[in-house]
């Protein structure tokens, strides 16, 4: 990068970025030794090859969904990728698979990710839906709608939550900080990751090579993994199979992950006891597709990382 004795760095931002963040970037910049020159749609460069990097912060993706950018995206990326001396590019997302960064990519440009700023809100939505589907709200809302007085007994007691397994796939921040939440109030935790190499908050941890020896005693099986060629489809039938009926699955990553038609089948046939879904293979979500009225499935619109305070983080 460009420093105070060269010509300035120049960095290409959002204009609520540069409003509200503007004498914090300028401070990181002084202590770096940096020159900076920041640049906006409201101030744009005269030339674009004096942008040198650029950042692609939580407001311009608003109106996107994961594959089909909005208007702000759309418009950002068409000043950065005619920029010739672009050679960085921080965005705000944590996976490098959205569709606007492919560009980018294949430019040679360094893309670096935000990873770790949702874990926390992401964990705790999973959390919410994990400790309430064990403790039995699926049943008590459900007979709310129907203004039925339905209490839990005998076998429909719920099983002991200390006794129920968690497999998390992918043991970065997010499913470490799954891990940690979810091993705080009692379940029992394996992480599955690229190596058997010990996971914080984690009972134990197996190579992904064998994630198919931990499924069968898995009851709740959650997939906090990035989309890479590996992992797509990782999830199909013939590994739902292994699950026992009583399992759910969790998807905080990317839809790919899983084979959605088999996941239906399995929920419709009692091979599997539900879900919560915050991400899908198609987003939005057609409102034709049978996995807003299975029984036992919780969704979310790719929101589970909602929280006030995320453009600070």
């Amino acid at each position: 990068m460009k420093t105070s004795s060269a010509l300035p760095l120049g960095l290409f931002i959002s204009d609520r970025v540069d409003r509200n963040n503007a004498k914090e970037i300028d401070r990181l910049a002084a202590e770096a030794g940096v020159t900076l020159r920041r640049y906006t749609f409201e101030r744009p460069p005269i030339r674009p090859d004096l942008i040198d990097a650029a950042f692609f912060s939580r407001d311009l993706y608003e109106g996107s969904s994961l594959r089909k950018p909005g208007p702000l995206s759309e418009a950002f990326f068409r000043v950065i990728d005619a920029a010739p001396g672009l050679r960085w590019l921080h965005v705000c997302s944590s996976g490098l698979d959205l569709p606007q960064y492919q560009h980018s990519l294949r430019r040679g440009v360094m893309l670096t990710a935000s990873r770790g700023s949702t874990a926390l809100p992401i964990a705790q939505t999973v959390l919410a839906a994990v400790l309430g589907q064990a403790r039995g709200l699926d049943h008590w809302l459900a007979a709310q709608a129907q203004r039925e007085w339905s209490p839990l007994t005998g076998q429909a007691l719920p099983r002991k939550v200390e006794d129920q397994e968690v497999v998390i796939v992918g043991a970065g921040a997010i499913g470490g900080e799954i891990a940690r939440l979810l091993k705080a109030v009692g379940f029992r935790t394996t992480a599955v990751r690229r190596s058997d190499t010990p996971a914080p908050h984690c009972d134990r941890s197996v190579s992904i090579e064998h994630l198919d020896s931990v499924l069968p005693g898995c009851d709740w099986l959650v997939l906090a993994a990035p989309l890479t060629e590996e992992t797509r489809g990782l999830i199909d039938a013939r590994r739902m199979n292994l699950l026992s009926p009583h399992a759910r699955i969790v998807n905080i990553a990317r839809g790919e992950l899983l084979d959605e038609t088999a996941l239906i089948d399995a929920l419709r046939n009692g091979r599997l006891r539900g879900a919560y879904l915050d991400t899908f293979i198609q987003e939005p979500l057609p409102a034709d597709s049978p996995l807003w009225t299975l029984p036992g499935v919780w969704i979310s619109p790719h929101n589970s990382a909602a929280s006030q305070g995320h453009e600070e983080r």
